[in-house]
Protein backbone atom coordinates (compact mmCIF):
# COMPACT_ATOMS: atom_id res chain seq x y z
CA UNK A 1 0.00 0.00 0.00
CA UNK A 2 1.00 3.85 -0.33
CA UNK A 3 1.74 5.53 2.30
CA UNK A 4 0.31 8.74 1.54
CA UNK A 5 1.57 10.48 4.56
CA UNK A 6 5.06 9.74 3.09
CA UNK A 7 4.03 11.71 0.49
CA UNK A 8 2.41 14.34 2.66
CA UNK A 9 5.48 15.15 5.08
CA UNK A 10 7.72 14.64 2.21
CA UNK A 11 6.33 17.47 0.55
CA UNK A 12 6.37 19.56 3.75
CA UNK A 13 9.76 19.05 4.44
CA UNK A 14 10.99 21.06 1.40
CA UNK A 15 9.28 21.33 -1.45
CA UNK A 16 12.49 22.42 -3.38
CA UNK A 17 14.08 18.43 -2.95
CA UNK A 18 10.89 16.33 -4.25
CA UNK A 19 10.93 14.92 -7.25
CA UNK A 20 7.22 15.88 -9.21
CA UNK A 21 8.09 13.28 -11.84
CA UNK A 22 8.52 10.58 -9.47
CA UNK A 23 6.03 11.41 -6.98
CA UNK A 24 3.62 11.34 -9.32
CA UNK A 25 5.14 7.64 -11.53
CA UNK A 26 5.08 6.09 -8.02
CA UNK A 27 1.15 7.06 -7.67
CA UNK A 28 -0.16 6.62 -11.14
CA UNK A 29 1.46 3.06 -10.72
CA UNK A 30 -0.14 2.83 -7.42
CA UNK A 31 -3.34 4.19 -8.52
CA UNK A 32 -3.43 1.56 -11.72
CA UNK A 33 -2.62 -1.51 -8.65
CA UNK A 34 -5.43 -0.51 -6.27
CA UNK A 35 -7.90 -0.33 -9.43
CA UNK A 36 -6.78 -3.55 -10.41
CA UNK A 37 -7.29 -5.18 -7.04
CA UNK A 38 -10.95 -3.38 -7.10
CA UNK A 39 -12.17 -4.99 -9.93
CA UNK A 40 -10.43 -8.33 -8.95
CA UNK A 41 -12.51 -8.12 -5.05
CA UNK A 42 -15.88 -6.25 -7.34
CA UNK A 43 -15.56 -10.30 -9.52
CA UNK A 44 -15.36 -12.31 -6.12
CA UNK A 45 -17.92 -10.46 -4.78
CA UNK A 46 -20.18 -10.74 -7.39
CA UNK A 47 -19.10 -15.04 -7.62
CA UNK A 48 -19.85 -14.63 -3.95
CA UNK A 49 -23.39 -13.05 -4.36
CA UNK A 50 -24.12 -15.91 -7.12
CA UNK A 51 -22.81 -18.71 -5.11
CA UNK A 52 -25.38 -17.67 -1.92
CA UNK A 53 -28.70 -17.02 -4.10
CA UNK A 54 -27.58 -20.26 -6.11
CA UNK A 55 -27.67 -22.22 -2.27
CA UNK A 56 -30.80 -20.12 -1.09
CA UNK A 57 -32.66 -21.07 -4.56
CA UNK A 58 -31.41 -24.99 -3.92
CA UNK A 59 -32.30 -24.95 -0.43
CA UNK A 60 -35.82 -23.13 -0.68
CA UNK A 61 -36.52 -23.72 -4.27
CA UNK A 62 -40.38 -22.23 -4.04
CA UNK A 63 -38.61 -19.33 -2.75
CA UNK A 64 -37.13 -18.13 -5.74
CA UNK A 65 -38.71 -20.75 -8.82
CA UNK A 66 -37.04 -19.64 -11.72
CA UNK A 67 -39.52 -21.67 -13.51
CA UNK A 68 -42.81 -20.45 -15.14
CA UNK A 69 -45.94 -20.80 -12.59
CA UNK A 70 -47.24 -22.99 -15.24
CA UNK A 71 -44.96 -25.32 -15.57
CA UNK A 72 -47.10 -28.39 -16.36
CA UNK A 73 -47.83 -26.55 -19.75
CA UNK A 74 -43.46 -25.71 -19.77
CA UNK A 75 -41.51 -28.27 -21.87
CA UNK A 76 -39.48 -30.40 -19.73
CA UNK A 77 -35.86 -29.17 -21.86
CA UNK A 78 -36.47 -25.41 -21.01
CA UNK A 79 -37.48 -26.15 -17.31
CA UNK A 80 -34.32 -28.24 -16.97
CA UNK A 81 -32.22 -25.24 -18.59
CA UNK A 82 -33.95 -22.72 -16.53
CA UNK A 83 -32.71 -24.54 -13.35
CA UNK A 84 -29.32 -24.97 -14.63
CA UNK A 85 -29.32 -21.45 -15.54
CA UNK A 86 -30.91 -20.49 -12.21
CA UNK A 87 -28.09 -22.38 -9.93
CA UNK A 88 -25.08 -21.78 -11.51
CA UNK A 89 -22.15 -21.86 -10.36
CA UNK A 90 -23.38 -24.76 -8.44
CA UNK A 91 -23.39 -28.04 -10.15
CA UNK A 92 -25.87 -30.10 -9.58
CA UNK A 93 -26.79 -34.00 -9.61
CA UNK A 94 -29.51 -34.92 -12.11
CA UNK A 95 -31.52 -35.78 -9.19
CA UNK A 96 -31.57 -32.40 -7.79
CA UNK A 97 -32.85 -30.91 -11.01
CA UNK A 98 -35.80 -33.94 -10.90
CA UNK A 99 -36.25 -32.73 -6.85
CA UNK A 100 -36.11 -29.25 -8.01
CA UNK A 101 -38.64 -29.72 -11.36
CA UNK A 102 -41.38 -32.16 -8.71
CA UNK A 103 -41.36 -29.42 -6.20
CA UNK A 104 -42.50 -26.77 -8.44
CA UNK A 105 -44.84 -29.22 -9.43
CA UNK A 106 -43.47 -30.59 -12.83
CA UNK A 107 -44.22 -34.34 -12.07
CA UNK A 108 -43.60 -37.30 -14.39
CA UNK A 109 -45.76 -40.89 -13.97
CA UNK A 110 -42.90 -41.29 -11.31
CA UNK A 111 -40.25 -39.69 -9.71
CA UNK A 112 -38.34 -42.88 -11.96
CA UNK A 113 -39.42 -41.66 -15.18
CA UNK A 114 -38.81 -38.14 -14.17
CA UNK A 115 -35.58 -38.82 -13.54
CA UNK A 116 -35.21 -40.20 -16.96
CA UNK A 117 -36.80 -37.71 -18.75
CA UNK A 118 -34.12 -34.95 -16.93
CA UNK A 119 -31.36 -37.16 -17.80
CA UNK A 120 -32.37 -37.07 -21.60
CA UNK A 121 -32.93 -33.62 -21.89
CA UNK A 122 -29.49 -33.25 -19.77
CA UNK A 123 -27.75 -35.23 -22.84
CA UNK A 124 -29.57 -33.50 -25.55
CA UNK A 125 -27.92 -30.24 -24.19
CA UNK A 126 -24.74 -31.20 -22.89
CA UNK A 127 -22.82 -28.34 -25.18
CA UNK A 128 -24.59 -25.55 -23.06
CA UNK A 129 -23.03 -27.62 -19.40
CA UNK A 130 -20.01 -27.66 -17.86
CA UNK A 131 -19.22 -31.94 -16.19
CA UNK A 132 -17.64 -32.43 -13.35
CA UNK A 133 -17.29 -36.23 -11.67
CA UNK A 134 -18.19 -37.37 -8.24
CA UNK A 135 -18.28 -40.11 -6.20
CA UNK A 136 -19.56 -43.14 -7.48
CA UNK A 137 -19.53 -42.84 -11.17
CA UNK A 138 -21.83 -40.02 -10.93
CA UNK A 139 -21.38 -36.77 -13.04
CA UNK A 140 -22.55 -33.30 -11.90
CA UNK A 141 -23.73 -30.38 -14.16
CA UNK A 142 -24.10 -26.64 -14.30
CA UNK A 143 -24.45 -24.04 -16.83
CA UNK A 144 -21.23 -23.12 -18.71
CA UNK A 145 -19.99 -19.78 -17.20
CA UNK A 146 -20.53 -16.93 -19.27
CA UNK A 147 -23.02 -19.05 -21.67
CA UNK A 148 -25.21 -16.99 -23.27
CA UNK A 149 -28.32 -15.48 -21.03
CA UNK A 150 -27.02 -17.63 -18.11
CA UNK A 151 -27.76 -14.87 -15.37
CA UNK A 152 -31.13 -13.67 -16.93
CA UNK A 153 -32.73 -16.82 -17.45
CA UNK A 154 -33.57 -16.69 -20.91
CA UNK A 155 -33.68 -19.48 -23.44
CA UNK A 156 -31.30 -18.90 -26.10
CA UNK A 157 -33.37 -21.38 -28.84
CA UNK A 158 -36.45 -18.99 -29.33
Amino acid sequence: MVNLTHYTIRMSLDVRKISFGETILDLQRKRAELLEERNAIDNQIAVIEKTVESLIFLGNPESKMPLDRRVSEMGLQDAVRSVFRRSFPIYLLPTDVRDTLASAGLLGSSPKNLLISVHTAISRMRDELEEEARQGGKTAYRWKAGGANHALGKSTKL
